[in-house]
């Protein structure tokens, strides 16, 4: 359990199918956050590549050379800030082997807090997702400030389980990034349902719950913090959004009953 509270920044921004131009947005994000003693910085999905069937039609035109590259270079920019950055990105998973393409993950790259980058590849998929990603298939948890923090992408919001398995590992916030926009099938269901599921999803195991979602004028909600009581304390739609995180513990005592208890009952099932 942490002992003092944790700086935080989200850079919410719309990616483009430009790479060098989202990874200047994204430098620049680094800049601000440590300018502010962030000592974490959340980038959307795919902030890097950019979301396909958004930002671009698939994922055939990249040079993932050029990709590589550049998240070597933001590497760099956040070891010299200081900052922890949770990079939204794709990346080869398989080269393309005769009549097989190449197998390509929807990541997100912590970079800074390990000697090297940790990589959390998305493992549920949406249909979408399926025409262009491969799903992984580990939890990702990784330390910051104190802090051990559990990674989500995007569509896991719809899986409990997901959740309860980052739970389990003891994690005191939930971290994740998200492209929650575009079209919605019941046209003004998401946009009712997605920040609801956010809260539910920290109230179930009080812990504070920090989004980095796009800032694409088709969103379904705004980036934001909700903390372990499932209170929605921060939102911001485009831009630097700075926050903090803080411990449970710092809440009513019920709280830490109420995880415990949930925790209890995960693992008698």
């Amino acid at each position: 359990m942490p002992s003092t509270a944790l700086p935080v920044a989200v850079l919410a921004f719309t990616a483009q199918a430009d790479l060098v131009a989202n990874a200047a947005a994204i430098r620049q994000g680094l800049a601000q956050a440590a300018a502010a003693g962030a000592q974490l910085l959340l980038t959307p999905e795919c902030a890097l590549t950019g979301y396909p069937g958004a930002a671009r039609e698939g994922l055939a035109g990249i040079n993932w050379c050029q990709a590589a590259d550049l998240e070597e270079s933001l590497e760099e920019e956040a070891v010299r800030r200081g900052v922890t950055l949770v990079l939204g990105t794709a990346a080869p998973v398989a080269a393309a082997d005769g009549a097989r393409p190449m197998l390509i993950a929807n990541e997100a790259v912590v970079i800074g807090a390990e000697a090297r980058p940790l990589r959390y590849r998305k493992r549920a998929l949406t249909p979408l997702d399926t025409r262009h990603f491969v799903p992984g298939g580990q939890p990702c948890t990784f330390h910051c400030a104190g802090w051990t923090l559990g990674l989500a992408i995007c569509y896991e919001l719809r899986f409990g389980a997901l959740w309860a398995e980052l739970a389990a590992l003891e994690v005191d916030a939930f971290v994740t990034i998200a492209h929650m926009a575009g079209n919605d099938v019941d046209p003004g269901t998401k946009q009712q349902v997605i920040p609801a599921l956010y809260s539910a999803r920290a109230a179930e195991w009080a812990t504070p719950l920090l989004l980095a979602n796009t800032a694409a004028p088709d969103r379904w909600l705004d980036s934001g913090l909700w903390d372990a009581r499932g209170v929605r304390v921060s939102a911001q739609a485009e831009g630097l959004l700075l926050a903090t995180l803080r411990p449970r513990d710092a809440l009513d005592p019920w709280y830490m009953g109420l995880r415990s208890e949930a925790l209890k009952r995960e693992r008698e099932r």
